[in-house]
C-alpha cells in the first residue's frame, strides 16, 4: 500500500470517527436505560427496557451471551462463536427492586430501579462486573461497563500502544497502516475483544467497525458500540487471566498444530522479481550454512511491477519464471517450501475479470453490477465475494493448479479488506456491516477447501487480518507493513502480546521490518532475537532489505547462532504448539497472564516464551544491558547458567549476540541438535535439561512430538506425549521420564537421552538409571550434570545423590 492510499484510509477513518463521537460528551450526560419488564423461558431470559430488549443465556458457568435488539430480533452469533448456549433451566427469585437469576451454574443480578446487571468474579468471587445502558443513543448500540479508579483494560487488537488501553477511544476497524512504528493506534488486525483487571474477558461480536470507549468520554464507562441495532456480546468471568483465554477458547475455538516447517526459518524479499533471483538467494543462505525451511514470493511471481501488474491473473509469469515447476520442486527437495502470495482483488484489465464478473463474483454497486474501486493502488479492481460460496470455489480452483505443483502454503494478502468502499455490497451484507470478517471469512474458505481437497495436509496461510475465531482456520498473521526501525521494533510487543491473549497465538512480525529499511544490522539482530522467541521465525522486506549472506561476517555470525538456537528448540516450541490446540495456552504470553498481578498489565516489553522461558528483547540502539522485572521465584540465565531470586528489579547485560532469556526453576526444556532444515531434525537423540534448584520439591514438564505434517495426528492419536516429573527431597532428586508409546509415521522405537541437570551446587556421589549406577559427567564451571541413557517403551527413573 503507498502512503496516499494510506492517507485516505486514514481520513475516511477519521470521518467514521467524528461521526461516532459527536455526541460522546451528550451521552455522558444521558440517563441509564429503564428496566420496563422481563420474560422467562425454559433456558434465558428477556428483559425489555426502555432501549430495546436485552436476551441473557448461559454458555457454561463462566460464560454469558449478552443480545441486544431494538425490536426484539434477535440476531445469531457471527462465525466466530463455535460453542453452542446450555439447556439450563431459568430460576428466579423476583422482587419489586431486583431479580436474582440462576441459569445451570451461572448466577447474576437485575436491579429494576437504577437498571444495571451484576456478576461476581474473581479468585474468590470479591470482584463484580456492572452491566447497564443507555442501549441505544445518538445513532448508535451498545452497552456499558462500570470502570472502578483502578481499573485496567487490555485488548481491542493489533495497536502500537501501551496494553493498558484505559483512556483511549479505539476504532474497532481493520485496517492498513504502511510503515507505522510506535503510537499506530489503527492497523490491520483490529479485534472487538477485552480483559478487565477485576478479572473478566469482554467479546463483542461485531463484524462491523465498532467503537470501544475505554474511560475517555467518561471516566468510570467502558463503552462498546456500533451502528447496527441488535448485537451479541459474550462475558467471560473466571479466578485467573489463564482461565479467561481458555474458556473464550473454548467458545472461539484454537488453531489447529502448524507444518512442523513454519516453525522453522522462512525467508523472503521484495527484491525477488525472478527465478533466478530466488534460487540465488536460497542456494547462497543455505551455502552460508542457515537452516532455512520456507521461501516467500511476492507480487512478482504472477506480475512485472508497474509494467505489468496482473493482480488476479492467479498464473506465473512464464517468461521471469520460466521453469515454475522444476524451481519448486528443487527447492522442495531440499526441503524449502515455497508460499505464493494471493490478494482478493481483480484488475479489470485481466483475463480472470470478465469471467468472475459474468458469474457475480464480485461485490457490486448499486445497480448490480461489479463494483469497481477506481483508486485501487494496483489499478481499477473488483473485490471477490468470499461470502458467496461459489464464488470462492471458483477462486480455489484457481488455487488448485498452483497446490498441485508443489506450492506448501499461501500469503492471503490486503485482506482488511485494504480498499474497501463503504457502498459497496457483498451477497451476505454491506461492506460496512461485514468489514471485518471479510479476511476471516477468506481464510475459512481456503481452510474449508484444503481440508476437502488436500485432507492430508496442514494449511499455511500468512494473513495480515481475521476476526475472532480466526484461528481455527490456520491463520499465521503477520503484523503488516511496520517501518525498519526501533521504534516499529518497540510496536511489535503489544501486539503480539494483545493478540496472543485474544486467541490468535501464531501472530508475528517482519523480522528487521518492511518498510524504508536501511540495512541496521543491530537493528536487524535484535529484531532477529525477538523473532527466536516468537510463534514464527520469518524475515520479509522491502527492495532495500538484505538476505543473511549479504550481510558483515559478524552479523552473519550472530544470525546463524540466533536461527540454529531457535532449531535446537524445537520440541519445546512444537509442543508449545501442541498445548495451543489442545487448551488454548497461548505460545507467548504477558506476565499478567501467569501471575495474574494487576500491576503487571503495564509490563509489556518482557514475555514468556512457553510455560517456563522468560524473555527480554532489547529495543534500544547501543544498548548493552537493560532492567529486568524478575518475577518471584528461582531463575537460571539461559545463556550464562546464573541464577537470580526473583520478585525485584536488576539490570542485566546485554551484549549484540544474546538478551537476558531466563528459565524459571523446576522446568524441562527439550532440545535436539540443530540441522540444515526442520524435516532433518533427529529425534533419535535428544537432550532434555532440567533447570534445578533446591527450592523446588517437584516439578512437571512435557514434550509432543509428531510427523509434523499429519493434520490428523490430534485425532487419530498419532504421536508421542512425553511426561517428565521431578521429585527433590533428602539430597536426592529423583526425575521420571515416560510416554504414551503413541505411533506415528517415522518414530524412533528408541532413543538416545541425555539428560542435563543445571545448577547442581556439588557433585553428586551416585547417579542411578532405573537403579543401576550409572557413569556421569559434573562440570564444576557450570554446575551441571550429564547423563545418558537409551529409552525404549518403558519409563526411565533417574536418581542423582
Amino acid at each position: 500500500m503507498t502512503p496516499l492510499t494510506s492517507l485516505r484510509i486514514r481520513l475516511t477513518t477519521l470521518l467514521f470517527l467524528i461521526l461516532l463521537s459527536c455526541t460522546s460528551v451528550m451521552r455522558a450526560q444521558e440517563s441509564n436505560s429503564s428496566f420496563i419488564n422481563y420474560y422467562q423461558f425454559p433456558n434465558y431470559l428477556i428483559i425489555k427496557t426502555s432501549d430495546g430488549f436485552l436476551r441473557l443465556r448461559s454458555y457454561s458457568a463462566g460464560t454469558i451471551e449478552v443480545s441486544f435488539a431494538a425490536d426484539s430480533n434477535f440476531i445469531a452469533p457471527s462465525d466466530a462463536v463455535i460453542a453452542k448456549a446450555l439447556d439450563a433451566q431459568v430460576i428466579l427469585r423476583n422482587s419489586p427492586d431486583k431479580m436474582d437469576v440462576r441459569m445451570g451454574d451461572t448466577y447474576f443480578s437485575v436491579n429494576k430501579v437504577d437498571f444495571e446487571i451484576r456478576i461476581s468474579t474473581g479468585p474468590s468471587m470479591g470482584e463484580e462486573v456492572v452491566i447497564n445502558g443507555p442501549f441505544a443513543t445518538g445513532g448508535a448500540y451498545g452497552v456499558n461497563f462500570r470502570l472502578d479508579a483502578r481499573d485496567k483494560v487490555i485488548g481491542g487488537g493489533a495497536r502500537a500502544i501501551d496494553m493498558n488501553r484505559r483512556g483511549k477511544r479505539l476504532l474497532l476497524s481493520n485496517e492498513a497502516n504502511w510503515g507505522y512504528e510506535w503510537g499506530a493506534e489503527r492497523l490491520n488486525y483490529s479485534l472487538p475483544v477485552f480483559f478487565v483487571s477485576k478479572m473478566y474477558m469482554v467479546f463483542f461480536d461485531s463484524p462491523q467497525k465498532a467503537v470501544a470507549d475505554i474511560g475517555q468520554s467518561v471516566k468510570n464507562r467502558f463503552r462498546i458500540e456500533s451502528p447496527k441495532s441488535s448485537f451479541n456480546l459474550y462475558l467471560i468471568t473466571g479466578a485467573s487471566y489463564s482461565g479467561l483465554l481458555s474458556e473464550y477458547s473454548r467458545v472461539t475455538g484454537t488453531q489447529p498444530l502448524p507444518p512442523l516447517w513454519a516453525l522453522g526459518y522462512i525467508n523472503g524479499s521484495e527484491r525477488y522479481h525472478t527465478q533466478s533471483d530466488v534460487t540465488t538467494a536460497t542456494d547462497s543462505i543455505q551455502l552460508a550454512k542457515f537452516p532455512l525451511d520456507g521461501v516467500l514470493l511476492d507480487n512478482a511471481w504472477y506480475g512485472k511491477g508497474s509494467e505489468n501488474l496482473r493482480m488476479g491473473s492467479l498464473t506465473w509469469d512464464e517468461e521471469n519464471w520460466p521453469r515454475h515447476s522444476l524451481m519448486v520442486s528443487n527447492l522442495k527437495q531440499k526441503n524449502i517450501n515455497t508460499v505464493l502470495i494471493t490478494q482478493p482483488y481483480f484488475l479489470t484489465s485481466e483475463a480472470n475479470y470478465d469471467d468472475a464478473a459474468g458469474q457475480g463474483f464480485f461485490a457490486t454497486d448499486s445497480t448490480g453490477s461489479p463494483y469497481v474501486i477506481s483508486d485501487f493502488w494496483f489499478g481499477q479492481a473488483s473485490i471477490l465475494d468470499v461470502f458467496n460460496k461459489d464464488a470462492t470455489n471458483w477462486y480455489m480452483q484457481k488455487l488448485k493448479p498452483l497446490a498441485d505443483e508443489g506450492i506448501a502454503g499461501w500469503w492471503s494478502d490486503l485482506g482488511e479488506p485494504e480498499a474497501h468502499p463503504g457502498d459497496l455490497t457483498y451477497q451476505a451484507g454491506d461492506s460496512r456491516s461485514l468489514h471485518n470478517i471479510y479476511g476471516h471469512t477468506w481464510a475459512k474458505a481456503l481452510s474449508e477447501y484444503y481440508a476437502k481437497n488436500y485432507p492430508k495436509v496442514r494449511l499455511f496461510n500468512l494473513t495480515r487480518s481475521g476476526y475472532a475465531g480466526s484461528q481455527r482456520y490456520s491463520v499465521f498473521p503477520r503484523t503488516g507493513e511496520v517501518k525498519s526501525s526501533w521504534s516499529g521494533l518497540r510496536a511489535q510487543l503489544p501486539i503480539m502480546l494483545t493478540l496472543s491473549m485474544s486467541g490468535i497465538p501464531y501472530v508475528h512480525s517482519d523480522i528487521g521490518g518492511f518498510a524504508e529499511n536501511s540495512r541496521n544490522e543491530e537493528l536487524l539482530i535484535r529484531w532477529a532475537q525477538l523473532g527466536v522467541f516468537s510463534p514464527i521465525f520469518r524475515m520479509y522486506g522491502d527492495k532495500n532489505s538484505p538476505d543473511l549472506y549479504q550481510c558483515s561476517q559478524e552479523t552473519q555470525k550472530i544470525m546463524r547462532e540466533l536461527i540454529n538456537l531457535r532449531y535446537s528448540l524445537m520440541p519445546y516450541i512444537y509442543t508449545m504448539a501442541y498445548q495451543q490446540a489442545t487448551s488454548g495456552k497461548p505460545l507467548v504470553r504477558p506476565l499478567m497472564y501467569v501471575h495474574d498481578d494487576h500491576y503487571l498489565m503495564d509490563i509489556y516489553d518482557m514475555y514468556y516464551f512457553g510455560d517456563n522461558m522468560l524473555v527480554a528483547p532489547i529495543l534500544d540502539p547501543g544498548a548493552t544491558s537493560r532492567r529486568v522485572e524478575l518475577p518471584f521465584g528461582q531463575w537460571i540465565n539461559y545463556y550464562t547458567g546464573e541464577v537470580y531470586s526473583g520478585g525485584r528489579s536488576l539490570e542485566i547485560p546485554a551484549p549484540l549476540n544474546t538478551i537476558p532469556v531466563f528459565v524459571k526453576a523446576g522446568s524441562f526444556i527439550p532440545t535436539v541438535k540443530p540441522q540444515t532444515s526442520l524435516p532433518m531434525i533427529n529425534t533419535e537423540n535428544m537432550t532434555i535439561t532440567y533447570f534445578h534448584d533446591n527450592e523446588v520439591a517437584s516439578a512437571e514438564g512435557e514434550l509432543y512430538l509428531d510427523d509434523g505434517s499429519n493434520p490428523r495426528a490430534l485425532k487419530d492419536n498419532n504421536y508421542q506425549l512425553f511426561t517428565f516429573k521431578a521429585q527433590n527431597k533428602e539430597k536426592e532428586l529423583s526425575i521420571d521420564i515416560s510416554h504414551n508409546n503413541g505411533v506415528y509415521l517415522y518414530r524412533p522405537g528408541r532413543r538416545e537421552i541425555e539428560l542435563i541437570v543445571k545448577n547442581l551446587s556439588e557433585r553428586p556421589t551416585t547417579v542411578r538409571v532405573d537403579g543401576k549406577n550409572t557413569d556421569f559427567r559434573y562440570i564444576t564451571k557450570t554446575r551441571e550434570v550429564q547423563v545418558k541413557f537409551t529409552m525404549g517403551t518403558e519409563p526411565v527413573n533417574v536418581k542423582i545423590k
